[in-house]
């Protein structure tokens, strides 16, 4: 959309010299929009009074600006182009929902009898026929619409579903089935559909005691489930009515969806790409721990085999102190040393009876 940026000062002369419905004429925003604008860099609008005045040439005062106003003095404005209807302050729903009904070759009518029944239509009446027959097997490759309402508005149902469905191939989706359940997919997303007639609790008919439901004839579509779901209902404005803004909310929905599935998609690959690190460093600090184990069983070891060296030694010492350097000494100062020359990390001397 084509736009034009104006100063506070600019901005502040056309809303004291153009009524609010000329402004709207002017630029893509409603009046909220307009006023919103107004709002938010501090300029002053006129009264209703102000315009009666000025019609019949009476005088009137106009109010000055701010002049200690602080922020942005700039202000970007969306022009209106073709009498575009599309008011750029709307929200997505509301700007989405008005482009569909704007479009002079969207099929938005939904009439009281099919002409030219959709695929869909055409196999959900096979299977309504057929499901009467005794042993009847629904054939799950064919799609059927997802309606539930009573004998006497299945006509209206199947017209209901007929446009919407024709509205969405239009816009270029489709239908298909996930989970069993009869969905809308557009650009990857599947969104969860369903027609049914609203109900009220009424006395139980004779014989019976109680209560029991009763079909009222007003339609409820839903879209979505959980935290996504949505209804319309007929009031004084029918379903029938509904067909663009159900069609823009189910491309909103799934749009937002897709960006969801995608942080989560992102989220998700961070989280194992940051899992795969944390078991990594682990792994290296584990294996370093092992090692400097090892390391410092070692160098106990050899500090060990060292104190047995020098015990070996002293009893050595003694005995020969002592003249008792017997025979029988000595075959022990051989075993003592053998014994630490196999505890000692640096030597590691075979024993045949401690290797085992």
């Amino acid at each position: 959309m084509e736009t034009i940026e104006l100063s506070r000062s600019e901005f502040h002369s056309i809303i004291w010299s153009t009524p609010l419905s000329k402004l709207t004429q002017m630029y893509a925003y409603n009046n909220d929009g307009i006023k919103n604008i107004c709002k938010e860099f501090e300029i002053p609008m006129p009264d209703n009074g102000y315009w009666i005045k000025l019609k019949f040439n009476k005088k009137v005062i106009t109010e000055t600006l701010n002049t200690n106003y602080s922020g942005n003095g700039n202000i970007k404005l969306t022009i209106r182009v073709d009498e575009n209807p599309i008011n750029v302050n709307q929200t997505p729903l509301t700007i989405r929902t008005k482009e569909i009904e704007n479009d002079p070759k969207a099929p938005l009518i939904v009439q009281s009898k099919i002409t030219k029944p959709d695929l869909l239509t055409i196999q959900t009446k096979e299977h309504w026929i057929n499901r009467k027959k005794a042993n009847y097997i629904k054939d799950k490759n064919k799609i059927t619409y997802p309606i539930r309402v009573s004998d006497a508005h299945k006509e209206r149902a199947l017209c209901f579903m007929d446009s919407l469905i024709k509205l969405l191939r239009y816009r270029g989706h489709t239908i298909s089935i996930e989970y069993h359940y009869t969905c809308v997919l557009i650009n990857g997303i599947f969104i969860e559909i369903d027609l049914r007639e609203a109900s009220k609790r009424v006395p139980a008919k004779h014989p019976y005691s109680g209560t029991e439901l009763e079909p009222i004839g007003e339609f409820i579509f839903k879209m979505g489930k959980y935290s996504g779901e949505k209804e319309w209902r007929d009031g004084k404005i029918k379903i029938e009515s509904m067909l663009a803004k159900i069609v823009a909310k189910l491309e909103i929905y799934a749009e937002q969806e897709k960006i969801r599935k995608e942080e989560s998609r992102i989220y998700w690959l961070e989280y194992e790409e940051n899992k795969k690190r944390l078991e990594e460093n682990k792994k290296h600090k584990d294996e370093e721990l092992k090692k400097f184990n090892i390391l410092l069983k070692n160098s106990e070891q050899y500090n060990n085999a060292k104190l047995i060296r020098q015990y070996i030694e002293a009893e050595k010492q003694k005995a020969i102190a002592e003249n008792n350097l017997t025979t029988e000494k000595q075959d022990w100062i051989k075993w003592a040393n053998d014994k630490a020359d196999w505890y000692d990390p640096t030597i590691n001397k075979p024993d045949d009876l401690l290797d085992t």
